[in-house]
């Protein structure tokens, strides 16, 4: 592994070498950092996160991931710091906003949080497109708001196929399993054909059955064209589906290895908890 695929931290943070410069380089993270008062919950991170690569993120509790995930789907606002999103026309790192989720969403970048933030009551298809319902054709449709409940259907259908679940889109969602559930959070996610998708611990309350399903379910979705950054507690599933595993310790980001058959869990939890450095 060569220094340019690891990078450890001792003090002050560093850009990483090639930061918003690699030709794969999809998101740009630059100096970022998330304060609260005399708090410091993120400080100074930079990362690269590459075109359609399998990117997760760890670190024990405090470590910093679930602000520096906020701080993506643009949940908070940073402190301090730049994002940078590759232009699909020109093919430049552009800067870009993300102090809002629809600002994010407009960068595409698509967020599914660990509680999934699933109306249970509702069935498949009004989950997927919960709060973007389209209407039927013609003025009467737009003039009366009548929804176009056949396409909602259809489009539940593929959006779930693609990734590998074959989900009545009439189901009621609270007697799905923990991972149809997912499935259904991502399918929403992936109705406005994101380019980035963010998992928040998507295999916490599911069964080992569902844990493969949505280890499956990435792979699937990186096999797509997407980009998939994920954070799990879960080693063994970074060394099933990572490219790539980006450490946080204390609000830093402290390493970036490769998953290339060098790293172990001894090794990782090792720079998670500062045991190696």
């Amino acid at each position: 592994m060569s220094k340019a695929d690891e990078q450890t931290v001792d003090g002050d943070m560093t850009t990483p070498a090639g930061a918003g410069t690699d030709e794969d380089t999809i998101l740009s993270v630059e100096n970022v950092s998330k304060h609260y008062g005399g708090v410091v919950a993120l400080e100074d991170v930079s990362l690269s996160i590459k075109d359609n690569e399998v990117l997760s993120i760890v670190g024990d509790n405090g470590a910093g991931k679930s602000t520096f995930i906020k701080l993506l789907s643009g949940v908070i606002p940073a402190t301090s710091g730049t994002f940078r999103m590759r232009n699909e026309e020109t093919g430049e790192l552009e800067h870009i906003v993300l102090d809002s989720p629809s600002m994010a969403k407009r960068a595409g970048i698509e967020t599914v949080f660990q509680d999934m933030s699933l109306s249970m009551q509702h069935d498949v298809a009004s989950n997927v497109f919960m709060g973007r319902e389209p209407t039927k054709g013609g003025l009467r449709g737009k003039l009366l708001r009548r929804i176009d409940r056949e396409y909602m259907e259809e489009r539940s259908i593929e959006a779930l196929d693609e990734i590998g679940f074959e989900i009545d889109p009439n189901a009621v969602t609270e007697e799905l399993s923990g991972g149809q559930q997912q499935a259904v959070a991502v399918a929403r996610a992936l109705i406005s054909d994101p380019r980035v998708v963010i998992l928040d611990e998507p295999t916490a309350e599911v069964s080992v059955e569902g844990s493969q399903k949505i280890l499956d379910l990435i792979e699937e979705l990186q096999a797509s064209g997407k980009t998939v950054i994920f954070i799990t507690h879960n080693l063994q599933e970074v060394f099933d589906v990572a490219d790539r595993v980006a450490v946080l310790r204390s609000g830093s980001l402290v390493a970036e290895l490769e998953n290339d058959g060098t790293i172990d869990r001894e090794d990782l939890v090792g720079r998670m908890t500062g045991a190696i450095q």
